[in-house]
């Protein structure tokens, strides 16, 4: 028995839930793209309501992260997300009750507040199950699920909303309906499905419990090295508050991209909401790239920075592309950007585990989430605000693409030891950007 058979178990049993569970919860916050100008027809909804309620997502989200995830923690991942999942998936079939700007707003902020804990109770449940060698990779298979869900997400919502007028409701409506019913299903399997550390799994044997177990607690913060307990504390931290700002970066990108592609796709004439679904996945393809490749490089150097950098680059290069070129080169520079901010993220979350640990990783990983994902707030109303006041979408790109950019500099002022945190795998001794230290990920 290895540690690599035993990665490949874990890896087997529980990323496929995991991943189908994310297709589910991006699909859920997402698909509301593709039905902005029914909004406005039916539900009065204009741009800059779109933009408000299209972000107002995130303000539930940043609000309950911290308290969910620290259920989480104390109380299960399995049956915790089981619940999480339930809500969610109920409330994006309420999402069909749409009838209004108020309405649209209550149940986003309801959607948001109930998705809050997943996202980084998984980041954090990742943590339990793989040592930090190989969290790149886990993370990035699991984060794949974004680039999956919009690829099959967009068409299959464009036809979802071709079935207008049967048994008298609105193709957005079913949309919402057949897109929220399979997170309910899910949600009833989850308790049967994850296994909540490595001590309580039965399909494990003792020794490979005890192997797996004693490379994650080698990876674990010394006691000088993990963060104050207060909170005051944490946010004063400067390394938290440079992972705050990264993410949020990464996050506009994401959320500016992903709220208006379809319009900006729209841009290219003769194409049915059937055909704007298939244009608009060609960047998710790309993503899906990003997310396995970066990571894996990564992983396989030992350097973090390097890679998240060259993600926000592109990142900002193909924003400002999608703004610039006519529409079929803008739909490719958007290519580039999803290979990017996709990619950017797994690489991102190896870092907080080098300097968090117990207690104070489950709630700061929320925090760095919640903050972040502001920018899925910003980035969907500061386009749904240009656009209004402009007339162009595009323009937004431009905004969006600055913060990127800021990210990437502030990315390139962490001094990072760009370690390969693996006892199997000892660092080279001759490079002098490798350290035995895991905790020098940050200074």
């Amino acid at each position: 028995m290895t540690a690599e058979t035993v990665r490949r178990k874990v890896a087997r049993r529980l990323l496929p839930p995991l991943f189908l569970m994310f297709v589910l919860s991006f699909l859920d916050r997402t698909n509301v793209a593709l039905v902005k100008t029914h909004l406005a027809t039916d539900a009065g909804i204009d741009a800059a309501a779109y933009g408000f309620g299209a972000g107002v997502f995130f303000v539930g989200y940043a609000l309950l992260g911290v308290p969910s995830n620290l259920v989480l923690h104390r109380w299960g991942a399995r049956r915790w997300l089981a619940v999480l999942m339930f809500v969610w998936g109920l409330l994006s079939c309420a999402m069909a009750l749409t009838s209004s700007p108020t309405g649209f707003y209550v149940l986003r902020f309801l959607l948001g507040a109930a998705e809050a804990g997943f996202f980084p109770g998984v980041i954090l449940y990742i943590t339990y199950w793989f040592p930090a060698s190989d969290r790149g990779k886990a993370t990035g298979m699991f984060q794949s699920a974004v680039a999956i869900s919009s690829i099959i997400g967009n068409p299959v919502g464009g036809w979802l909303i071709g079935l207008h007028g049967m048994a008298g409701l609105d193709g957005w409506q079913w949309m919402f309906l057949l897109e929220g019913a399979p997170t309910v299903l899910l949600a009833l399997a989850v308790p049967w499905l994850l296994t909540d550390r490595p001590e309580d799994a039965r399909w494990l044997t003792a020794e490979e419990k005890a192997l797996l177990t004693a490379r994650i607690e080698a990876d674990r913060p010394t006691e000088d090295a993990r963060p104050p307990r207060r909170i005051r504390e944490i946010v004063g931290d400067s390394r938290v508050l440079r992972l705050m700002f990264v993410y949020f970066a990464i996050q506009i990108g994401v959320y500016g991209v992903t709220f208006w592609l379809p319009a900006l796709v729209g841009r290219i004439g003769g194409l049915d909401d059937v055909g704007i679904g298939f244009v608009s996945a060609l960047p998710w393809v790309f993503a899906l790239l990003g997310v396995l490749i970066l990571p894996w490089l990564s992983d396989r150097s030992g350097n973090r920075r390097g890679p998240l950098r060259l993600a926000l680059i592109l990142t900002a290069a193909g924003l400002v592309g999608g703004a610039l070129l006519p529409p079929v080169p803008a739909v490719a520079a958007l290519c580039v950007a999803a290979f990017g901010f996709l990619g950017a993220q797994p690489v991102f979350w190896t870092v907080p585990p080098t300097i968090l640990s117990g207690v104070q990783m489950a709630g700061t990983i929320a925090l760095i989430s919640g903050f972040g994902n502001l920018g899925g707030f910003l980035g969907p109303y500061v386009m749904g605000v240009v656009e209004s006041s402009t007339g162009s979408g595009a323009t937004g790109l431009y905004a969006v693409a600055l913060i990127v950019v800021a990210g990437a500099a502030v990315v390139t002022g962490f001094r990072w030891a760009g370690l390969r945190n693996s006892p199997a795998t000892p660092p080279h001794p001759a490079k002098e950007d490798i350290t035995d230290d895991p905790h020098r990920a940050l200074r």
